[in-house]
């Protein structure tokens, strides 16, 4: 008799705009059934539900939980609702796979880190699909091999057209988790640390918002996202980390990670791993990558510029989502998976250090670009320490 196909758990989706719309697709083609879809509105809900064949749509975020089919949930709505949702997925029982970055501050990652060691069985998992790019594997595996010598420098860059859409969204807004730092610099900071296995100890950087308004969006509203964002970290072993993102080139998508060592350098440019040691004139190509996964996802709708996802990080989203199919393959039963087939992905923990390091390169914009620690929440800040005081002090003069 052949073998039982396994069912893969069900999902539901937070989010309808171009990136919610790409993670269905790709579920879909993976296998997955994208059992549920959360809209900002019931209207809105419907019309994607029907776009992407999806059976349940809502606006309520409970009626998505509670769904019976629903064991895997993808928060790939705005940045203020990360948190509040993934949460409560878990709070309910629920797989969670967030969408960058987690949160809008500190403090919304570290409410979601504690959550996850409370149910240290469920998955919970940030989409920073660049860690899967086999480019960024091999380089790291070269890295921790000590093959280009002790780090020295990274140096990154990406140049990009507009992330702004026609309309004013929550992209425009710096104050909803807008801007090129959320968006961009969520996945390069991560890609850093992931490489390079050293954490930042303190940054400094600066945002600017050159374009207030468009052709599309003026009036009385104003765009406050920053549209370019440049910013240095001093890495815990001394290495240093130069980022550059800029969002005035339209038409074009540069991506490039550098990494320079004592002897020698990597560099992956889009999706390809280059190489040169210090005693070559000349770099190699190391890794190419030549899949091709566009042309079938083309027949989704899912072309190489799908709203706001470059081609290296939609390549990088796919094998991720293929690890997941994996790590659910693995077990019988479709709440369980298995741990080894996505250990390489990051986790809330990892989310945390992101939203810090992102945090700290705020302050330290707002403070005129001086060096900011970056210092990782451990416990939850006390939010009226003045009547914490008057108790303590209460307590104390009863003995």
């Amino acid at each position: 008799m052949p073998d039982k196909v396994k069912m893969l758990p069900g999902v539901g989706v937070f989010g309808t705009g171009s990136l919610s719309k790409v993670m269905v697709c790709i579920l879909q083609s993976a296998g997955f059934k994208v059992a549920a879809l959360w809209g900002r509105t019931n209207d809105l809900a419907e019309k994607v539900a029907k776009e992407l064949d999806i059976p349940f749509y809502t606006s309520k975020v409970d009626d998505v939980l509670l769904h019976q089919d629903v064991d895997v949930v993808c928060v790939e709505n705005p940045p203020h609702l990360h948190a509040q949702i993934a949460v409560k997925t878990l709070g309910i029982g629920k797989h969670v796979l967030c969408e960058r970055p987690a949160g809008l501050c500190q403090l919304d990652a570290f409410r979601m880190v504690n959550a996850a060691r409370y149910y240290p069985t469920l998955m919970s998992l940030m989409t920073h699909g660049l860690r899967f790019l086999p480019a960024f594997i091999k380089m790291r595996e070269m890295i921790r091999d000590n093959e280009i010598g002790d780090i020295l420098v990274c140096e990154v860059r990406v140049h990009c057209g507009s992330l702004l859409h026609e309309k004013y969204n929550w992209m425009c807004d710096e104050v909803m988790g807008g801007g090129v730092l959320n968006t961009i610099g969520s996945h390069i900071v991560d890609v850093i640390t992931y490489l390079t296995n050293q954490k930042a100890a303190k940054v400094q950087g600066t945002l600017k918002t050159f374009l207030q308004q468009t052709e599309k969006i003026r009036g009385i509203r104003h765009i406050t996202s920053d549209d370019f964002c440049s910013f240095q970290m001093q890495l815990e072993k001394g290495a240093c980390a130069t980022v550059t993102l800029n969002s005035h080139m339209p038409g074009r998508f540069l991506h490039e990670v550098l990494v320079v060592g004592k002897k020698g350098s990597l560099v992956v440019r889009d999706a390809d791993l280059y190489g040169q040691t210090n005693d070559s004139c000349k770099e190699e190509i190391l890794l190419a990558d030549t899949t091709d996964e566009l042309p079938s996802l083309r027949k989704l709708g899912i072309t190489n510029n799908s709203g706001d996802l470059p081609v290296p990080y939609l390549k990088g989203l796919l094998r991720l989502v293929d690890a997941l199919k994996e790590s659910f393959g693995k077990v019988e039963d479709r709440r369980s998976w298995a741990e080894e087939a996505v250990d390489i992905a990051a986790t809330f923990e990892d989310g945390l250090y992101v939203q810090t390091v992102l945090d700290a390169i705020r302050k330290s914009n707002q403070e005129n670009g001086g060096w900011q620690k970056v210092n990782i929440m451990t416990e939850e800040p006390d939010p009226n320490p003045f009547l914490s005081s008057a108790l303590r002090h209460s307590q104390v003069s009863l003995h």
